[in-house]
């Protein structure tokens, strides 16, 4: 049993269309043996893993819902890949129900048995294996499904099934698995790539594979390498780029706001003298409003200007109007609520002019930060493109790279094996195909007679 977690990812929909379809041909499904879901109310792939993707995209109502808070650290990888593979020689006797019931508990191993899942068996392969798309959002309440020690657990997992099975097929794990409960660090050897391992092993009983494998991993972990270093350049200076940018647009933005701080100062400084002329002149206004107030004839003059006279005439309202002129004459209350009235729609008006330049003055200076903006984001934009296009030409010559790579590795082991000694074995078969290749076309007949 070889369980194995492939990287985390964000798209339902391309694992899907990556299981439920054949590799070279995306319209046929003619690898896919059987399919099944757990804790999903469809059995239909189709619809399984749009259910799965909804449910993602609605965690954070979830949480909600459920009170949990919306804490901690986030990710987007909501969809975990899983393979189960047994070796060629269980195929004979392997059922579905029983690798179902492995799935399931690998399920259990990763705490996922509570988790939305679509299995899918394929049977392109020797070796059988099932294909497990799994949603880490739990549909409860949302939880993001934890990834802490998850290959320990399989590893373990599976070794206990293997046991359980009553054959150990990975030696290798048993030993490494022993070594950590003894609390030593131990990691798995990394996969090798397949044509690779079919290269190493058409070739291991040739002399010299020893030092022909290590040089050629050497040469291939020395190009490795090489891409490593090639993409974190490339995310180094995206971020360099990114930072830069950042920047650049705080500056901008904090030199705006400065200026503009600047200029509504100014516009106030120069309307200061008018507003200390208006306080004078209403303080006066009241002075004089409160003498009049104590003649009779004062009082009839404090009315005719407490009155808005031009308003009263576009007034549609001839009663109500009526009642105003009524009201400064008859009352002193009256007079005094329609003067101070008076005095703070000229405050009203002054202020509305003096916003309206303040207003004009930041007009000005914001158009000219959009302006510094624009051309921010262009320069930005343009140096992303250029970055991007070295990372294209650079990923192009990798490619180059690794193709010639893989031709100087096929040359090496092709060598090993034209040199490889020949067993006796081996040559008593090669003079037996000799011999029927010499008298394919020159047998006798039935009668003893030769045909051609």
């Amino acid at each position: 049993m070889v369980p194995k977690l492939h990287a985390k990812g964000r798209s339902f929909r391309g694992a899907a269309a990556y299981l439920l379809h054949d590799k070279s041909r995306a319209r046929t499904s003619d690898r896919v043996a059987w399919t099944e879901t757990r804790n999903l109310a469809v059995e239909d792939p189709q619809l399984a893993w749009r259910v799965m993707a909804a449910t993602a995209m609605d965690q954070a109502r979830l949480k909600k819902q459920a009170g949990v808070k919306n804490t901690g650290r986030k990710s987007d990888d909501a969809v975990l890949h899983m393979t189960l593979s047994w070796h060629p020689d269980d195929a004979k006797g392997l059922s579905r129900e029983e690798m179902m019931r492995a799935a399931l508990g690998a399920l259990r191993a990763l705490r996922a048995d509570d988790r939305q899942v679509l299995f899918v068996s394929h049977n392109d392969e020797p070796q059988p294996h099932v294909h497990l798309l799994i949603n880490r959002v739990s549909p409860e309440d949302g939880r993001m499904l934890s990834s802490s020690k998850e290959k320990l657990a399989l590893s373990r997992w599976a070794e206990a099934y293997e046991r359980d099975r009553g054959q150990i097929r990975c030696e290798e794990r048993v030993v490494n698995n022993a070594a950590r409960q003894r609390g030593e660090f131990t990691r798995g050897a990394k996969d090798r790539p397949r044509h690779i391992q079919e290269l190493e092993a058409a070739a291991r009983h040739a002399p010299g594979i020893q030092t022909v494998r290590g040089e050629q991993r050497r040469l291939d972990a020395a190009m490795a390498h090489q891409t490593r270093e090639s993409a974190r350049r490339y995310a180094s200076a995206l971020r360099e780029l990114d930072l830069g940018h950042r920047t650049a647009v705080a500056s901008i933005k904090g030199d705006a706001a400065k200026e503009l701080a600047r200029a509504v100062t100014d516009v106030r400084s120069a309307y200061r003298p008018r507003w200390t002329a208006l306080h004078q002149d209403q303080g006066r206004a009241l002075a004089v409003f409160n003498r009049e107030e104590e003649r009779a004839f004062g009082r009839l003059r404090n009315a005719v200007r407490s009155l808005d006279w031009s308003a009263l005439v576009r007034a549609e309202d001839r009663r109500k109007s009526l009642a105003c002129v009524f009201e400064a004459f008859a009352s002193a209350g009256a007079r005094r609520q329609q003067t101070l009235r008076k005095l703070e729609s000229q405050r009203a008006a002054l202020k509305r002019e003096q916003r309206r330049d303040e207003r004009r003055e930041a007009a000005v200076l914001l158009r000219a930060r959009d302006s510094k903006l624009a051309e921010a984001r262009r320069s930005f934009l343009a140096g992303r493109e250029r970055l991007t296009a070295g990372r294209v030409q650079e990923a192009a010559d990798q490619n180059r790279a690794w193709a010639e790579r893989s031709r100087q590795r096929r040359e090496a082991f092709g060598a090993l094996r034209e040199e490889r000694p020949v067993s006796p074995a081996e040559q008593a078969r090669a003079a037996v195909e000799a011999f029927k290749r010499a008298n394919r076309g020159h047998r006798p007949n039935d009668r003893g007679h030769e045909r051609a």
